[in-house]
C-alpha cells in the first residue's frame, strides 16, 4: 500500500486508497508561512516536522508513500515517437531523442518513459517520457529519509491527475483536465483515455476565495481562463488535433460558482467540476471531511492508485 502525498506551500495532502477503490483515509497538514519560497524549499526542518505527523496518523508500520513533484521550472512531460519498438533500445537512445525535445539538459534531470502505442509495421513506438530535476529530486529524497519515510516513487502532478482522471471517467472526445493548485496550474488532455498533451503552467493563487470580493474573484478568473485559453491554443496548434469538447477543473478556487461562471464566460464554454470520487468508493468515517475537500484531494488520490485493482 502507498501513500500518495502532493505538498502545497500551505498544506501538506496525504490519501490512502485500499486495493479496491475505496479511499480509506485522507490527511491534510497545514504548513506555516515561510516553508517555501520563490526558488522552492527555504526551511527544510519545518518540512520535516510536518511530515514527521504522518506515521502516527496512518498507524502503518512500513509506511512507503508516492510524492509528486509540479512546475514548468522543475518537470516536464512529452509524448514523442521513436524509431524503435525494443524497449532496452529505447531506453539506450532516448537521451538523444530528449535533448531535442526538453527544456533541460538530460545530464539535469532524472527520466522515464512509458510505452503508449507500437507499430511493429513502422518499427516506431509512441512513448510518454516525465522528466524531473535532480536538485529538487534528492531534496526531497533526503528529505523525506530524514523524517524516516520511505519514498518510493516521485511522479508529476498532471499525471497524478490523468491518472485519477482515467480511472473515473471514459471519455470519447478530446477533454481537458485542469488542476488550480497554489503556485502551478495542472494540464492533462486526453483523448479516448489516452494522454495526449500534458503540462503545467506557473500561477498565484494570490487571493482567499472564501473572502474574496467579486471584483477580486473576476480578475482572479480572468488570469486562469487566459492561461487555459493560451495552453489549449498551443495544444492545438502543435498537435494538429481538433478542438477540446470538454473542461474538467479542479482545485480550491472552485468552490466558488461566480469563479467557475466567470471563466465559462471568459472562454465561452461549459465547464465540469471535476469528481475524483465517480467510481472510487470513500470509507464512510471520512465521507463528511471529502465533502469539504473534494476539490484539492485529486493529486494525492491520483499518486495513492498505485498498488491497486483496476476498476472494471
Amino acid at each position: 500500500m502507498v501513500l500518495g502525498i502532493e505538498i502545497e506551500p500551505s498544506s501538506i495532502r496525504i490519501a490512502q486508497m485500499s486495493k479496491k477503490y475505496e479511499l480509506v483515509q485522507w490527511e491534510i497538514f497545514e504548513l506555516p508561512n515561510g516553508v517555501f519560497g520563490s526558488e522552492g524549499i527555504v526551511d527544510s526542518d519545518t518540512l520535516i516536522k510536518t511530515l514527521l505527523k504522518i506515521p502516527p496518523k496512518f498507524n502503518i508500520k512500513d509506511l512507503k508513500v508516492a510524492l509528486a513533484i509540479s512546475g514548468p521550472t522543475y518537470t516536464a512531460v512529452k509524448i514523442l515517437q521513436v524509431p524503435y519498438i525494443n524497449k532496452d533500445e529505447i531506453a539506450l537512445n532516448l537521451p538523444l531523442e530528449l535533448d531535442k525535445y526538453i527544456p533541460f539538459s538530460v545530464k539535469e534531470v532524472y527520466y522515464d518513459f512509458h510505452i503508449l502505442e507500437q507499430s511493429k509495421n513502422r518499427n516506431s513506438a509512441e512513448l510518454l517520457v516525465a522528466v524531473a530535476n535532480k536538485q529538487i529530486v534528492d531534496e526531497y529524497v533526503n528529505i523525506f529519509e530524514r523524517a524516516g519515510i520511505t519514498l518510493v516513487a516521485i511522479d508529476i502532478g498532471a499525471l497524478a491527475l490523468y491518472n485519477i482522471y482515467e480511472v473515473n471517467y471514459s471519455d470519447v472526445d478530446t477533454v481537458a483536465v485542469i488542476n488550480i493548485g497554489e503556485n502551478v496550474i495542472n494540464f492533462a488532455i486526453a483523448k479516448k483515455n489516452k494522454p495526449i498533451y500534458i503540462r503545467d503552467s506557473t500561477i498565484a493563487l494570490n487571493i482567499n476565495i472564501n473572502e474574496a470580493h467579486d471584483e477580486e474573484i473576476r480578475n482572479f478568473a480572468d488570469e486562469v481562463s487566459a492561461e487555459i485559453y493560451r495552453q489549449i491554443e498551443y495544444f492545438k496548434a502543435f498537435m494538429s488535433e481538433e478542438s477540446v469538447k470538454k473542461i474538467y477543473l479542479t482545485g480550491f478556487p472552485v468552490i466558488s460558482p461566480f469563479f467557475i461562471s466567470s471563466i465559462e464566460e471568459r472562454l465561452e464554454q461549459e465547464i465540469f467540476i471535476f469528481n475524483p470520487f465517480k467510481k472510487i468508493k470513500i470509507n464512510k468515517k471520512i465521507s463528511s471531511k471529502m465533502h469539504k475537500y473534494v476539490n484539492i484531494a485529486s493529486i494525492s488520490i491520483g499518486l495513492s492508485l498505485r498498488g491497486t485493482e483496476k476498476i472494471k
